[in-house]
């Protein structure tokens, strides 16, 4: 998962267009912590810079300063170990026959292997391993063939199978595209003549924009001096009910500030917190949060047993999210680093911990023992999702089920594993209960093996 941002400004001012852009992956910067790039468009000259780190270490003042243009698109790249090294730093900028291109892009291409194969027996020479590298091949050919930039987004649309949320960057336009099963969010902002992109809200919320809406499933919204148009995969009113969010942005992945397809993030753990409560009660002193993700669920369940919340944990703000590291060996070492405990609040306390998810249980294990070394009578922990019993192919790492013990284990031998003493699980109807404000459906397939959008083609995915 990466998180992607995009601003232009129709008057052609360059105003704080980059700054925007800018503070905008920082405040998605949860999303990704391998590597951060901006791209420009300064007066049809393209301009990037982009480096290994998080936002705050790739770009200085001096330059931001340097990157100026009246339209801009930035990301913030996760972990993966499919697409690793320099050369898969996005945003993606090339000169083509009919002009420049940018392209940033959250995406999983399944049909990857099979394209580019076709593409490089064309004559397609191709740098990197990555989607966007793809992606605006596909695009560049088909915008020889067409008039419009939207007509060959679309036909690019029919050829890749997949999940992804893209913004492009051409000579005069900035176009978001959401894919036809909305399964990654983006969402449409404004302020005053500039309008932005986003993964999330948050990130508006950040600079101050106002949310306009989300883009819908299959949605290609054009930005340009003209003001903003919309074309669409499938013409249909019922795109946005059709509409299958990925249902793991509100367990884990998004900011909890944010509000995807009509609900809210915070709301969604917290209910979740509280349906705990009612399918695995436990006889505890205090209920404590896995920070951060796990935070608001927490809250719900004690509310929801009447017992005190509080802290327990805290948390390294300089080590980044445990789950979203490509290496088994890079979690356990930023999970040891990561947490530390309040040894007054825990000592000879029977404790319920909430936590968002168990993926490995790497964190979760660790976490355990730290609290009974510190003096935590009972440790008994409480899940806000259903067990993940199937690696997903579009866009969390753990692409195996081997990597994940629900696919194997009974709930008592995970409860023994790590080591606690009771464990409870959210059922996956709970969960989707939850969710009573959305606007959409959702995929589930982490939790019952639905693959939506289709498996990999490839097999060595």
């Amino acid at each position: 998962m990466s998180g992607i941002f995009g601003a232009f400004n129709i008057k052609g001012n360059t105003e704080d267009v980059t700054r925007s852009c800018y503070y905008g992956i920082f405040s998605l910067q949860h999303r990704g912590q391998e590597s951060a790039g901006i791209a420009v468009n300064n007066g049809g000259s393209f301009l990037i810079h982009k480096n290994p780190g998080l936002v705050t270490d790739v770009f200085d003042e001096v330059t931001i300063s340097a990157l100026t243009g009246f339209s801009a698109i930035g990301h913030a790249r996760g972990g993966s170990p499919r697409e690793s090294g320099t050369e898969a730093i996005q945003p993606i900028i090339i000169k083509s026959r009919v002009g420049n291109i940018g392209l940033t892009c959250d995406s999983v291409v399944m049909n990857a292997s099979a394209i580019k194969e076709e593409l490089v027996n064309q004559g397609a020479i191709f740098q990197t391993n990555i989607d966007a590298e793809l992606i605006l091949s596909l695009f560049s050919r088909n915008r020889i063939k067409t008039d419009e930039c939207e007509q060959a987004i679309l036909e690019t649309m029919k050829e890749i199978h997949g999940v992804y949320s893209m913004i492009f960057m051409t000579d005069n336009k900035l176009i978001g595209v959401r894919d036809p099963y909305g399964i990654r969010p983006l969402v449409l902002g404004k302020i005053g003549d500039t309008y932005f992109l986003s993964s999330e809200n948050c990130a508006l919320d950040a600079i101050g924009a106002e949310f306009i809406r989300d883009i819908e499933p299959g949605e290609i919204i054009s930005i340009s001096s003209e003001g903003v148009k919309s074309t669409f995969y499938k013409e249909s009113p019922t795109n946005r009910q059709d509409g299958k969010v990925c249902i793991f942005e509100y367990v884990y992945i998004a900011r909890p500030d944010s509000v995807i397809d009509g609900m809210s993030v915070f709301d969604s753990r917290y209910r979740a917190g509280k349906a705990l409560a009612e399918l695995h009660p436990c006889d505890v002193d205090l209920v404590i949060g896995a920070p951060d993700s796990g935070n608001a669920a927490a809250e719900g369940f004690a509310a929801g047993l009447g017992v005190p919340y509080g802290a327990g944990l805290l948390k390294n703000r300089y080590v980044g999210r445990t789950f979203i590291k490509s290496t088994q060996t890079q979690r356990e070492l930023a999970v040891k680093m990561k947490f530390a405990a309040l040894k007054t609040a825990i000592k000879d306390k029977r404790i319920a911990i909430v936590d968002d998810s168990l993926v490995r249980g790497t964190t979760t294990k660790h976490i355990i023992s730290f609290l009974r070394e510190n003096g935590a009578k009972e440790v008994h922990v409480r899940l806000a999702s259903p067990p993940v019993k199937f690696g997903c192919f579009y866009g969390a790492n753990a692409s195996s089920e081997t990597e994940l013990p629900a696919a194997t284990k009974s709930v008592d031998d995970i409860r023994q594993m790590i080591g606690a003493d009771s464990l409870g699980y959210i059922s996956l109807e709970k969960l989707k209960e939850c969710l009573n404000t959305i606007e959409c459906d959702v995929c589930a397939a982490c939790f019952d093996g639905n693959f939506v959008a289709g498996r990999p083609e490839d097999t060595e995915f």
